[in-house]
């Protein structure tokens, strides 16, 4: 009986360490992270975006709306234009995580417009 106290004290620095791995990785931030922004209502954004990336947009949010439509504008050149639509599991929207360029670099006009009631995080990523 004297062994299990003793291998569950040295398992302790084992846990420390996982312990201090995921509070790490959770303070630095996703440094890809280009916008991330909850929405509950139609909102406008300004994000900075460069020409030859890959970016993919994100929306999260169970028991979010059903629809919501998202453009992504410099100007008159349209980056991104969609509807994503709530599937019937209520946990996903379709398109799911699209991905996107721009022509040029440059700030562009996120437009976000809940088409119902609820709350997502709206997150565009480098891919």
């Amino acid at each position: 009986m004297t062994e299990d106290p003793k291998k569950s004290r040295s398992l302790i620095p084992l846990y420390i360490i996982i312990i201090l791995y995921y509070a790490i990785v959770a303070l630095q931030g996703d440094g890809d992270s280009v916008l991330s922004e909850p929405v509950s209502k139609e909102s406008d954004f300004q994000v900075n975006l460069a020409r030859g990336v890959n970016y993919q947009l994100r929306i999260e949010g169970p028991g979010g709306p059903e629809k919501i439509d998202v453009t992504i504008r410099n100007g008159s050149d349209v980056a991104f234009q969609n509807t994503f639509v709530l599937t019937d599991s209520k946990i996903s929207y379709l398109p799911y995580h699209p991905e996107f360029t721009v022509k040029e670099n440059g700030t562009y006009h996120v437009h976000v417009k809940p088409l119902n009631s609820g709350t997502i995080i709206l997150e565009i990523k480098k891919s």
